[in-house]
């Protein structure tokens, strides 16, 4: 950027007495506004690749237990990002490794359930027109050996369905109850774990939206029995949709476990000499680390032997050891204590948030 001789920042207003390079107040270069493709190109690779900047220095940190929390602690806060941004990012990083996994439901790259409805339709339709042009057939030529010629190819095509839809090798069909019939179980299809039925026809399921469906089969139930219906078939219709809603809310469901978090320290640590909002930045450093190892395990995830994703959690544990240790300051036993206590608590908030996310997703699918 050029230097103009002006004595007011463009970025705060501070008015100095005398030109200047960059501003007193805060720290900006002086400039006029008109930046060029050369000091943009620089400025881009000062903050990218530049070893010593705030990003690189912060993400540097982060990586050794305690010492980004204690740094920000001592005062040391223009040299690192902002916490709430390093979680922001760090959540961004994770939703981006979820996206490029296609990290989608088990069944969702192998078996498509509704593909999968509809090809047991087409086929069960044949069916029906095979027999009413076997039973045409025999009317027409009475004679026995065109019964059981007739009868012949009739049974050979029903017993080749039964194969494709009773004894199908993947093992997602009979995981599903993709059996041979007219009417499939809303209630098996969805995994809802539920061990009562809900049965629908497949005519019906292939041509009638959710919302005809309901008017179907849940004429006279209660609101809420309707929408979990209709929740249930447009999970079955489209199960990326879950998925879509689910990574929207990811990162507002991980924020909101850091107050939550941050109180349980403040009680553990309720004699030191600390207050909540420094509970919370640690909450946050923890926390974008865990995110960073996890993106990395999801990107991973068909790479990987099953023992690395043992060794990753078994970092994050360890790390969160030595910062509690390093960052609060006392002997090994009541670290031991503490740990336990804070890890029982992520883990009830982690699966109570997690059901409660799923949930909200489902609903609003």
């Amino acid at each position: 950027m050029r230097t103009p001789s002006s004595k007011t920042c463009l970025n705060c207003t501070f008015e100095n007495e005398s030109p200047f390079q960059y501003c007193p107040n805060c720290g900006q270069k002086n400039t006029d506004g008109k930046i060029t493709f050369s000091e943009l190109w620089s400025e881009f690779q000062d903050a990218v690749f530049n070893i010593e900047s705030r990003t690189w220095r912060t993400f540097k940190s982060l990586f050794i237990p305690g010492r980004l929390t204690i740094e920000y602690f001592s005062g040391k806060h223009r040299r690192y990002v902002h916490p709430l941004r390093l979680f922001l990012v760090t959540s961004i990083v994770l939703i981006i490794a979820m996206t490029f996994q296609d990290f989608q439901s088990a069944t969702n790259n192998r078996y498509d359930i509704n593909k999968r409805i509809l090809k047991n339709y087409e086929r069960q339709h044949l069916y029906g027109i095979l027999k009413d042009i076997t039973a045409n057939t025999n009317a027409i030529f009475p004679e026995q050996q065109t019964k059981i010629i007739t009868d012949t190819i009739l049974t050979s095509f029903h017993d080749s369905m039964l194969v494709l839809l009773n004894r199908n090798p993947n093992p997602f069909a009979n995981r599903y109850g993709d059996r041979y019939g007219e009417n499939i179980d809303i209630n098996h299809y969805a995994g809802s774990g539920s061990e009562s039925t809900e049965w629908v026809s497949k005519y019906d399921f292939l041509h009638k939206n959710e919302d005809e469906l309901a008017d179907i089969y849940k004429k006279d139930a209660g609101i809420l029995e309707r929408l979990i219906f209709k929740q249930k078939v447009k999970f079955i219709k489209n199960e990326s949709q879950l998925f879509a809603k689910l990574v929207g809310q990811t990162t507002w469901s991980i924020l909101l476990m850091m107050p939550c978090l941050a109180l349980v320290l403040y009680f553990l640590y309720i004699r030191h000499n600390y207050f909540y909002i420094e509970h919370l930045i640690f909450t946050f450093h923890l926390q974008s680390f865990s995110l960073l190892v996890l993106a990395v395990l999801i990107v991973g995830m068909n790479i990987f032997p099953w023992w690395i994703f043992l060794t990753f959690l078994a970092i994050i544990w360890i790390y969160l050891f030595i910062s509690m240790k390093k960052v609060y300051r006392q002997g090994v036993g009541k670290t031991i204590l503490k740990f336990l206590l804070l890890s029982i608590s992520f883990l009830g908030l982690f699966v109570l948030i997690l059901f409660g996310t799923v949930f909200i997703s489902f609903l609003l699918m």
